[in-house]
């Protein structure tokens, strides 16, 4: 600790339960892929560096980390299934070829098969480097402009559906911290090597999860159809339920008649001073 500090140690809060669970998450997060759903161990199998394609000439490493008891596990370790002479926990490869283009596992005698590391050898001035090919949604994704024998690249440029994404005088790469649907599509580079020119092969990159498929969209619209007919059939069955019985004929004559009388009386009474004025000139007969 420098003299400078301000910040005193304490152990005390090193071992608090909340700190400690945070602590312990990256670990959980790297263990997790090392268990299996019978609860077995199982070896986890990395690319150093992490790029899946890569050059001829180029070096690479994998390793086979195993989640078990401590002490000496021989390793075994597959090239697309065949055995490969090496027993040790790290493979390292100089200088790659074609023919060490493949998919790459490893084990121990009690652990199954690690998952598998596909290894892509391209023989090319350049190429653009990723990890893998699928992302998920929010994932972070680093594409690298790699030239052959990693001679000195510079004016780099970046293209994403043949979009310009960035360009640097000095080559350098490129990060998107987190990656959506949009990100999806074909992309390459560009750069100079010298006065001359050259242009790496399209990598497609497919991002998964945030927009919908198509299988999404035709059953929800499908599911909103049902629902609307649904509501259409019960208003329906409600209005006739409710609705009020038309008359038959009988009750359209008596209602007529009510009416006509109705009529009668209203008529009569709207003049009582010629009702009057009759009755007074009536005269019995003599």
């Amino acid at each position: 600790m420098s003299q400078g500090s301000s910040r005193q140690f304490s152990w005390s809060g090193l071992f608090h339960p909340s700190r400690m669970q945070l602590s312990l998450l990256p670990f959980l997060v790297l263990l997790a892929p090392a268990i299996r759903s019978d609860g077995r161990p199982r070896a986890v199998l990395t690319l150093e560096p992490p790029w899946f394609n890569v050059l001829q000439g180029d070096k690479v490493t994998l390793n086979c980390k195993v989640f078990q008891t401590p002490g000496h596990h021989s390793i075994k370790w597959l090239h697309n299934g065949s055995a490969l002479p090496i027993h040790q926990n790290s493979y390292t490869i100089p200088a790659v070829n074609m023919e060490n283009s493949g998919e790459y596992q490893c084990r121990t005698e009690h652990t199954p098969l690690s998952n598998s590391v596909k290894l892509q050898v391209s023989s090319d001035w350049l190429l653009l480097q990723v990890e893998r090919l699928e992302f998920m949604e929010g994932d972070s994704m680093t594409l690298r402009c790699h030239s052959w024998r990693s001679k000195p690249l510079h004016k780099v440029t970046y293209y994403h559906n043949d979009q310009a994404l960035k360009y640097e005088l000095q080559s350098f790469n490129y990060i998107v911290p987190q990656v959506n649907y949009t990100h999806s599509g074909s992309y390459y580079c560009t750069g100079f090597m010298g006065h001359i020119s050259h242009l790496s092969a399209t990598v497609v990159i497919t991002v998964q999860g945030g927009k919908p498929s198509t299988a999404n969209v035709v059953i929800i619209t499908l599911v909103l159809v049902v629902v609307i007919a649904i509501i259409a059939a019960a208003a329906l069955y409600y209005y006739k339920r409710h609705k009020k019985p038309a008359h038959t004929p009988d009750e359209i004559g008596r209602i007529e008649v009510e009416n006509s009388m109705s009529y009668s009386l209203l008529k009569h009474t709207d003049n009582p001073e010629e009702e009057a004025s009759g009755r007074s000139t009536y005269k019995n007969p003599q």
